[in-house]
């Protein structure tokens, strides 16, 4: 459905090529839960050029990229959806709790 940034800090002395000092990173995840989610965040990725091997926690609730620079304006320009820390945390605790209500489900 959506794609969502979420500003989460400057940089700091961070040691990655690219990132300058003073840059503003930002978390890229999907509002989809599973399968769907993991998609819609990998072609995401591959639309502002970032390569999909740097996904952070793949397949979990709280899965997504660190994005900077010219990959927000890309993705912004998409269509991408700029969220609060509070909407960032109310979807995430929806989607661990039906993470767990899954496989709950799939242990019976």
């Amino acid at each position: 459905m959506s794609i969502l940034l979420h500003p989460t800090r400057a940089t700091h002395d961070l040691p990655h090529p690219g990132i300058r000092r003073g840059d503003r990173m930002y978390h890229l995840l999907s509002d989809l839960l599973g399968l769907e989610g993991t998609r819609e965040l990998l072609d995401a990725a591959r639309a502002c050029g970032m390569p999909t091997r740097f996904i952070q926690y793949r397949g979990a609730y709280r899965e997504h990229f660190d994005v900077h620079g010219p990959m927000v304006d890309i993705l912004l320009a998409r269509g991408a959806h700029l969220v609060t820390n509070r909407e960032v945390g109310e979807l995430l605790r929806l989607k661990r709790a039906t993470a767990r209500t899954l496989a709950v489900r799939a242990n019976e």
